[in-house]
């Protein structure tokens, strides 16, 4: 009997946990790799993964694409940002919260070119939507660009 209430008492714990945990994680996860060609790397804090298609990205992830490497993303509103050979960008925020009004797209462009596609953050608000470089910072008014940064 005492073993039975040690392993529910287990059961009762682990299952706190993972409720506790799952919406943090949803959160986190705000796009996905759906294609890949070449060398890409996610670097997450001091951990450097070879990207699959299918790999979730999260916020503050880094992705560096290497001389033949190119990379197609979606982002859980729809926008997808396609980037090309020796690119380098981080997201420095994405909030997509239609419910609580909040919408957020930030990304920095470090080096190489990206192809922007927007989708409801860039619909609905706009001026949440900003890519950064080196020496500039975009604001979004329109549907889709192309930026080259050497």
């Amino acid at each position: 009997m005492k073993n039975a209430i040690k392993i529910t008492g287990v059961v009762v714990l682990f299952l706190s946990v993972c409720a506790w945990t799952t919406p943090v994680m949803a959160q986190s996860q705000v796009g996905m790799i759906k294609n890949i060609s070449g060398k890409v790397i996610v670097q997450r804090g001091e951990t450097a993964i070879e990207a699959k298609v299918g790999d979730h990205l999260a916020l503050t992830d880094t992705v560096i694409t290497g001389e033949q490497g190119t990379a197609g993303i979606i982002f859980s509103d729809g926008t997808t940002f396609a980037v090309g050979p020796k690119t380098e960008f981080k997201l420095d925020g994405y909030a997509f919260e239609p419910g609580l009004n909040q919408y957020d797209f930030k990304v920095y462009l470090k080096q190489g070119s990206a192809i922007y596609n927007s989708g409801r953050i860039g619909k609905l608000a706009p001026e949440a939507v900003n890519l950064s470089t080196p020496r500039a910072s975009v604001g979004i008014r329109g549907t889709r660009f192309l930026i080259t940064v050497e």
